[in-house]
């Protein structure tokens, strides 16, 4: 599930050469040494049922209190350029527009969400328990890309199994019932990551923070 970094190095090295004749005193010896070639293999992240990461966005780890970048209570600016420092420009951004979205009702009187592909970053101008006035309140992963996981690699397409086996003891299964679909809570990483699951115990989408009621 997890995979080490890989490097490989390749060393070539000459050796001396001399040349001497019969008719003539031996000529001077001449010796050459060639530079080390070294070559480097780029380091990669891979998570329970993902495509593989790119180099640093190990660095933006889903966690319980925010991302590996950002926090909840952030404010915006900040919070957006931190994510953007490792995924890019974000796909999407809605501006601040009313808190009763396609995200549900959501705290305060406005939101605005940031959104890289299958990752949503959700701000708002009211009061959470993470802050008051425009801070980051919750995050929503709803497919990839980018291959995001957690610190210890769970992420979108991982297993419940995947999930006991990497935090043992700190999740809960909570079973489907209608219309509602079962889901994990993992009380992990400064706080609560919800995992949802589709009949095969896989992992369809994940959020942390301050949930938007239906």
């Amino acid at each position: 599930m997890r995979r080490s970094l890989l490097l490989t190095l390749g060393l070539a090295l000459a050796g001396l050469g001399a040349a001497c004749s019969s008719d003539s005193p031996p000529a001077a010896t001449t010796s050459t040494t060639v530079a080390p070639t070294t070559t480097t293999t780029a380091a990669t992240t891979t998570t329970p049922g993902q495509a593989t990461t790119t180099p640093g966005v190990e660095s933006t780890a889903l966690r319980g209190d925010g991302l590996g970048v950002t926090a909840f209570g952030d404010a915006p600016d900040p919070a957006v350029a931190a994510v953007s420092a490792t995924l890019g420009a974000p796909s999407d951004d809605t501006g601040w527009e009313s808190s009763e979205s396609a995200y549900g009702t959501c705290p305060g009187p406005e939101i605005r969400a940031v959104t890289w592909g299958g990752l949503v970053l959700l701000f708002t101008t009211g009061e959470t328990v993470h802050g008051r006035g425009e801070h980051l309140f919750s995050w929503l992963v709803t497919g990839a890309p980018p291959a995001l996981g957690t610190v210890k690699g769970l992420g979108f397409g991982a297993t419940a199994a995947d999930a006991e086996e990497l935090y043992p003891g700190q999740v809960e299964r909570v079973p489907a019932e209608e219309p509602f679909p079962g889901f994990l809570r993992m009380d992990i990483d400064g706080g609560t990551i919800t995992a949802f699951l589709d009949e095969a115990d896989a992992i369809t989408n994940l959020e942390a923070g301050v949930a938007c009621a239906e």
